[in-house]
């Protein structure tokens, strides 16, 4: 299973401070969920936390966090 890279950049926000504080324990909490993906007990287990990290991606953009979801993927081949 391929690793997917923890978010590095960060948006400037006019969203105000709850926001900012919220985006930020997601970026955390992404993290971590990949950490457990990397020693997963499973193929199951860390496909389940693949998953929830694309949810939490998801929300993420709802808090005006601008990252891919899977650097590079869509990057020109030539």
């Amino acid at each position: 299973m391929t690793a997917t890279q923890i978010p590095t950049r960060r948006s400037v926000s006019s969203l105000g401070d709850v926001v900012d504080t919220q985006r930020e324990r997601l970026i955390a909490l992404r993290g971590q969920m990949l950490a457990e993906q990397a020693d997963a007990a499973s193929p199951a287990v860390a496909r389940a936390l693949e998953m929830a990290d694309a949810y939490v991606f998801l929300a993420l953009g709802y808090l005006g966090h601008v990252d891919e979801l899977f650097p590079g993927e869509l990057s020109d081949p030539r």
